[in-house]
């Protein structure tokens, strides 16, 4: 079973080795066929119009079961909610399609990390707010890790940082406190027929 995932930009692709390893360990764990993953990075994702031929185009390989839709709610959208309505309405509210949106952007679910990050960096600051998804869009969590990079005098690179924070981590850790990554890792577990969190 192959699940697409259609993402904004660079950084959720980086997400994709942390995700396989996450469901590669429950169909393990469970005794069950792994789920493949086939990510894909959509710089066009905000037009509706490119987004809805690209999905049409990702169902239509047979090997495809579903495609899931990930967009940061930062900083064309108000809400996950209403990031997630676009790309349904996006998708012509195809059944095969599931939505889902990084409230504000996927960044908030490296916060829960915070502690790991100052201790890789070698500096030591206050995490921002005690909810990851309640940083908001005037000063969103990629923002946040900026300034604290900068503090440690080394520059934040989006990707190549995301991966090296989520090396070792259990991105259970995250979805205890990130309701959008916890409804998105249930999306994946779902299709792969494991466990929901």
């Amino acid at each position: 079973m192959t699940a697409g995932l259609l993402v904004e930009g660079a950084t959720e692709t980086a997400l994709k080795k942390h995700l396989k390893r996450f469901l590669d360990q429950r169909a393990e764990w469970e005794g069950k066929q792994k789920l493949a993953l086939r990510a894909k990075p959509f710089r066009m994702m905000l037009r509706q119009d490119h987004l809805r031929k690209r999905i049409q185009l990702e169902l239509k390989d047979r090997r495809v079961t579903a495609v899931v839709g990930l967009v940061d709610v930062y900083p064309k959208f108000a809400s996950a909610d209403e990031a997630k309505e676009y790309l349904r309405c996006a998708a012509g509210n195809d059944e095969r399609f599931y939505a889902h949106a990084a409230q504000y952007d996927v960044e908030a679910w490296l916060l829960p990390y915070w502690n790991v990050i100052c201790k890789r960096l070698g500096v030591h600051r206050t995490r921002p707010r005690n909810h990851p998804e309640q940083v908001n869009n005037l000063s969103p969590p990629s923002k946040h890790l900026e300034k604290l990079y900068r503090l440690a005098k080394r520059k934040y690179k989006k990707p190549l940082e995301m991966t090296a924070i989520l090396e070792k981590q259990d991105l259970g850790v995250a979805a205890r406190e990130c309701r959008e990554l916890r409804l998105f890792l249930n999306t994946l577990l779902q299709l792969g027929d494991f466990t929901l969190l």
